[in-house]
């Protein structure tokens, strides 16, 4: 009897604990650098221009650009309006975080909860996160619809192994989250529509599958592999009823959505194109030379051996080499050869088809692309999840390798720029390319380990997160933060402002995000345990 309490008792404290657990790392992964630093009027990095599509579509309902880029430097992109200026980077991200802008801006015409940054600031920020989830709850419900046997943890810690959680949790204003995102859905879609008896409701799935083919597509202008996705699928899941999906409802879908966004090509930048660089060359002649090296035939054998060379250095370099850094990238090349030796030429060569843009990209650019890890490549990692678990998670040394490098991975991204070994050099460095340029870090894999053996490391994770950020507020209602820290280091400018933003920043943001969190983690294990009450494991 006795040990039937103390069973119940320890069942009872598990299942606190593991949520409880679960809770504080995401509170760690959720870091404070770009969220204490709202992103103001006329940049034309990255971020920025991400944050203008979502602002005035979410806020302004427009296609103006006025008041977020007036006088930003070479974004008189428009063909046939040079006075109109527009972001160089695609819409579709906007497109996806419009609404929490549109959320955030109605609650604040009730009432005022700007804190240390806005609430419109602090919600978007949290828009890539959802996403990162949406996508995680997609794949656990594909799988549902497929009957493919999985384990959550196992698929949870090959998708935050692979270093797009970076890019929800940190770097959230930048597209990855959401293309990642849009790769699951449109397989989704397409799982879901094949399951579906009624014709009316599988024409309605198969229209809307046209559409979002080319509304995922405008996330980034590159992701071509995105057209791919329904032959990928149709041979994943062979059947002689496959051609339902490719009907009339498909077809006129398709063709909505691509007269929708060459009209939004046409409105923003005065042409009618799918091609980037048309637009990303005006801005970035730079890389001209590489880009254009390949349209010289006379250079055929160099260009192969330029491709090759840079295909080993993104698979083995020690700047983010996906072997280490982005297992599931890795291990979805070799899964290719394993596809070709098993005779499944269709599929591979459609796979070979979906990684040669993303690949070249890297290999124009001949750089990682000033971020974390091989970014360009991360909308594929949901295609090589699907691809794992349908024809290879049983295979032993696949698993073993996705286990052990995916925690290295993740630890990877815990403990980047937590030291001055893995930090991204703001000095021009020469990169593993051998491209002499700014924030690179040629040795970033012995950086990173390194980091592991230093006490500020642990620190820095801590405080420049959210976890931080809420000890800080719970000290200060005891105590003098300053005086309390002052008596273990010493105060410069920049702890200084850490804790001024942690005590001054609203309780109401930390319970927002609290609650955000608590219900994601209690969806998520909720929809595992329902597939499990389906029998399918």
């Amino acid at each position: 009897m006795e040990l039937t309490r103390s069973l119940v008792y320890c069942d009872r404290v598990k299942k606190f604990l593991t949520p409880f657990i679960i809770l504080l790392v995401l509170m760690t992964l959720t870091k404070i650098d770009f969220r204490f630093k709202e992103i103001p009027p006329g940049l034309i990095v990255d971020d920025a221009e991400y944050y203008y599509h979502a602002q005035t579509l979410g806020i302004d309902f427009d296609l103006n650009y006025t008041n977020q880029m007036d006088g930003a430097p070479n974004r008189n992109l428009n063909k046939e309006d040079p006075n109109s200026v527009v972001p160089v980077h695609p819409i579709g991200m906007g497109v996806f975080a419009a609404p929490f802008l549109f959320i955030s801006n109605s609650i604040n015409k009730v009432v005022n909860l700007d804190s240390v940054i806005s609430l419109n600031y602090y919600l978007y920020s949290f828009s890539s996160i959802f996403y990162l989830f949406l996508s995680t709850l997609l794949i656990m419900k594909f799988f549902d619809l497929k009957k493919i046997k999985y384990s959550l943890n196992f698929l949870l810690l090959t998708i935050f192994g692979s270093g797009v959680s970076y890019f929800a949790f940190e770097r959230f204003s930048m597209s990855h989250a959401y293309e990642f995102f849009g790769t699951i859905f449109i397989f989704y879609l397409l799982a879901y529509s094949d399951m579906m008896e009624n014709k009316s409701k599988k024409n309605i799935f198969n229209f809307i599958v046209g559409i979002s083919l080319f509304l995922i597509f405008s996330i980034r202008w590159s992701n071509y592999f995105i057209f791919l996705i329904p032959f990928i699928y149709a041979q994943m899941f062979p059947s002689k009823e496959r051609r339902k999906i490719f009907n009339l409802s498909f077809f006129l879908g398709a063709l909505l959505g691509n007269a929708i966004y060459l009209l939004h090509t046409k409105i923003l930048y005065g042409v009618y194109t799918y091609n980037p660089a048309d637009l990303f060359l005006e801005v970035e002649a730079r890389l001209s030379p590489n880009y254009e090296r390949f349209f010289d035939l006379t250079r055929l054998f160099e260009n192969i051996f330029f491709i090759f060379d840079s295909f080993i250095k993104i698979c083995f370099g020690q700047e983010f080499g996906i072997f280490f850094f982005s297992p599931i990238l890795f291990i979805g090349f070799v899964m290719i050869i394993h596809l070709l030796v098993r005779k499944h030429f269709s599929l591979s060569c459609l796979l070979i088809l979906s990684v040669f843009i993303p690949v070249m990209g890297i290999v124009v650019l001949q750089n990682t692309a000033f971020s974390y890890g091989f970014r360009y490549l991360f909308a594929l990692i949901p295609i090589f999840i699907l691809i794992y678990f349908q024809y290879f998670q049983n295979i032993l040394v696949y698993k073993y390798y996705l286990f052990y490098m995916s925690i290295f991975g993740f630890l990877g991204i815990v403990f980047f720029e937590t030291s001055e070994f893995s930090i991204l050099y703001s000095d021009y460095l020469v990169n593993i390319f051998g491209q002499t340029t700014k924030y690179v870090n040629p040795t970033y894999l012995s950086g990173v380990v390194k980091s592991f053996f230093i006490f500020d490391s642990y620190l820095n994770i801590v405080f420049t997160s959210f976890l931080g950020v809420l000890i800080i507020k719970i000290l200060g209602v005891f105590t003098d933060v300053y005086q309390f820290i002052e008596q273990f280091k010493t105060i410069d400018e920049d702890i200084s402002n850490l804790i001024t933003n942690s005590i001054e920043i609203s309780w109401a943001y930390m319970m927002i995000m609290l609650i955000f969190y608590i219900a994601w983690i209690y969806f998520l294990k909720y929809s595992y345990a329902e597939n499990k009450k389906r029998n399918i494991y």
